[in-house]
């Protein structure tokens, strides 16, 4: 077993997944707000709130407006999980590229990465960007939460693929995507049951999850 799997968890199967965290004196992690499910006395938390259109962006990504901070004061171990059910992914970032969170899909990271709110609606209905999220600056292990389980799709120079926007979790920030209305319309769009997708073209990586968050809230 690595290090980095040494010091990072993921217990439980299927929907109920729980990050484990082997902290060491002095690291941070920023996490979901209302994330965490247990811990020893050995962190410090801090609110961290920024300004108010940091707080509206990451109300609008589907994010809490507070991130929290755990810092640990000495050794001990913290567990997180999903505030709903569903499966928990560990992304590696080198630095190299930047990577796009959606729809309330971040759980925690190390302290080598943060967050930003990135937020472009000019393209809705065509061209450009129209789907909240978070972008991720820096280098570090990311975990992300999903509605049912993940799958990740490699996309090849000049590939194109589309995926339901309710079921977009991560993505690389520099890939060539637009939105458009599934049916083409909103009348078809409607009546097909379908909604808002996103159109990408690669290369790149998309994260996607097996489950759309309000179908499943709604039969709860």
């Amino acid at each position: 077993m690595s290090l980095n799997e040494q010091k990072f968890e993921l217990l439980c199967q299927g929907d109920s997944r729980l990050l484990k965290i082997n902290a060491t004196r002095g690291e941070l992690f920023r996490v979901e707000a209302g994330s965490m499910v247990a811990m020893t006395p050995t962190f410090e938390l801090k609110v961290k709130a920024g300004s108010i259109g940091k707080m509206f962006g990451r109300v609008m990504s589907g994010e809490s407006a507070l991130l929290q901070e755990y810092r640990a004061t000495s050794d001990g171990e913290i567990l997180l999980a999903p505030t709903g059910s569903g499966d928990i992914t560990k992304v590696e970032l080198d630095g190299s590229k930047q990577y796009r969170i959606s729809n309330g899909n971040f759980l925690a990271c190390t302290e080598g990465i943060t967050l930003e709110a990135k937020a472009k609606v000019k393209g809705i209905f065509g061209s450009g960007e129209g789907i909240f999220g978070l972008r991720t600056v820096g280098k570090g292990t990311l975990f992300v939460n999903s509605c049912g389980s993940i799958h990740k799709i490699n996309l090849n120079i000049g590939e194109e693929y589309i995926v339901d926007s309710t079921h977009l979790v991560l993505w690389e920030n520099e890939m060539e995507f637009s939105t458009e209305l599934a049916g083409g319309g909103l009348a078809s769009s409607f009546l097909s049951g379908e909604g808002f997708v996103a159109r990408f073209r690669g290369p790149g990586q998309i994260w996607i999850q097996t489950r759309k968050p309000i179908v499943v809230a709604s039969n709860g």
